[in-house]
């Protein structure tokens, strides 16, 4: 069986992140860091016959900070990178600055899948997973009499 890609992610939370993003994103956080969520962890999902691939940008992230976990038909992807400090200058002349640090997390929805044999690297930037469905049993018909 296959699914739309829209049907597997997680579009409930992402309605609410983009809408609350939309209203707030350009105030700055308690703390003084925007992390502009909605810009991160931009993912395509190819479905086939036999598994689904994501690839997911996350640059600047140190592989070691990445974390991959898959539980009840969920991928959930994790990671946290450092704020960017390297262009600050003693007199203050910075006109822009839009990248930051912070943690960021996305889910997916992805049923069936074989997670013993769920495979992924990471590379200039993108992570890339390969996740092998599980054969589904074709459900054949059982005739029952009735006595």
């Amino acid at each position: 069986m296959r699914f739309m890609t829209n049907e597997i992610m997680d579009r409930p939370n992402d309605i609410m992140r983009n809408w609350f993003n939309d209203q707030w994103s350009n105030f700055p956080t308690f703390f003084g860091d925007n992390i502009p969520t909605t810009d991160t962890l931009k993912t395509d999902i190819k479905e086939s016959d036999k598994n689904y691939e994501l690839h997911v940008d996350m640059p600047a992230f140190d592989k070691k900070n990445i974390d991959i976990n898959y539980q009840n038909n969920t991928l959930t992807i994790s990671g946290h990178r450092d704020s960017f400090n390297d262009h600050e200058d003693k007199n203050g002349d910075m006109i822009m600055n839009e990248r930051s640090g912070g943690r960021f997390t996305r889910q997916y929805h992805l049923p069936a899948v074989d997670e013993n044999n769920i495979n992924a690297t990471y590379d200039n930037g993108v992570l890339k997973i390969i996740l092998p469905k599980i054969e589904e049993k074709k459900n054949s018909e059982h005739h029952i009499e009735i006595d």
